[in-house]
């Protein structure tokens, strides 16, 4: 929890510091100096043009924006692509370090919260990493790049592939939109011992007349969750851009009950918003019962030994009391 107030602390005074270099960096003639690295945009924002952008660095553009692997991979690319030219591009040591480290973090992170291992803790300070990192990027990485395009050292494509367009370029970017409020309804049935069939919806009863059958406007994910019963532990989480899904449940499934949940999402990294919670039993195979049958005889046997044991130490007491009388 301390290091996810950190990484809050840190960007929310991040962001401060940049603002207050934006508003004091304007000069007269609508140039950008860059407090404290010497040095001066020469040309002003909005009015540099530049034309033939191809779809491939639009994409490379939007991945910034995009879900929590494209934002990953932005960063992995622009911290790979710095070191790859260094010397010559000299990013300040201070922001090289920090892009760094938060790059090898996050990919810890990243990996983990794939996996049944990662716990809302992980995923929360993934969260709080990954915007404070791309935050970072698109600050003052950013106008590190537009300083080294000006000084010569960089060329427009090498801007491009860090994933930034130079002031004037446009590449047709909206505004992230808001997250969904359509509800989903998880049906689920037991196929067999192993697979359960995961069909998703939109909620009628909390949708009401609006209600569409299928995927809400503009949504493309959903992300389905299951829990044990006892709500212990999560057993599976997992995006998926299928409304109707079959799941292979984890090992040691048989015989337990369980509670499933899903959610739409806009954006992969939207807060969940989980509807109806049904519950679910996996049943147990022959194999199964036969094996606890086997330990329940096993156990009989046990107890019947225990039970032998114990009359043959009466017997022998008995005995001991008889000899002492003689």
């Amino acid at each position: 929890m301390n290091t996810l107030m950190e990484i809050l602390i840190s960007s929310v005074n991040m962001i401060f510091d940049h603002v207050n270099m934006f508003l004091s960096s304007f000069s007269d003639g609508g140039f950008l100096s860059v407090a404290g690295s010497g040095v001066t945009l020469a040309f002003a924002l909005g009015a540099v043009a530049h034309g033939n952008i191809t779809e491939g660095v639009l994409a490379g553009v939007r991945r910034w924006h995009g879900s929590i692997d494209d934002q990953f991979s932005s960063i992995d690319n622009l911290v790979n692509l710095v070191t790859e030219h260094q010397p010559t591009w000299t990013m300040p040591a201070h922001l090289f370090s920090q892009l760094s480290n938060n790059r090898d973090q996050l990919q810890v992170l990243v990996n983990k919260c794939r996996t049944t291992a990662g716990s809302q803790a992980d995923r929360a300070l993934r969260n709080a990493l990954l915007k404070s990192t791309v935050g970072l990027c698109l600050l003052e990485a950013r106008i590190w790049a537009y300083g080294e395009y000006t000084a010569g050292v960089m060329t427009i494509d090498d801007v491009h592939l860090l994933g930034f367009l130079l002031p004037g370029e446009t590449g047709g970017h909206h505004a992230r939109t808001e997250a969904t409020d359509v509800v989903a309804e998880v049906k689920v049935k037991v196929v067999n011992e192993d697979f359960i069939r995961v069909v998703i919806d939109q909620s009628a009863g909390e949708n009401a007349a609006q209600v569409v059958h299928g995927w809400p406007n503009g949504v493309k994910n959903a992300l389905i969750v299951i829990i044990a019963a006892d709500g212990t532990m999560e057993v599976y989480r997992q995006l998926t851009t299928r409304l109707h899904n079959d799941i292979r449940m984890p090992d040691g499934s048989h015989g337990k009950q369980f509670i499933i949940k899903a959610s739409f999402l806009k954006h992969v990294n939207d807060e969940p918003r989980f509807g109806n919670e049904p519950t679910f039993f996996m049943p147990l195979t022959t194999e199964d019962l036969a094996a606890a049958l086997d330990q329940q005889h096993h156990a009989e046997f046990e107890a019947q030994m225990q039970e032998v044991e114990r009359q043959r130490q009466e017997i022998e007491r008995l005995k001991a009391e008889l000899n002492a009388k003689k």
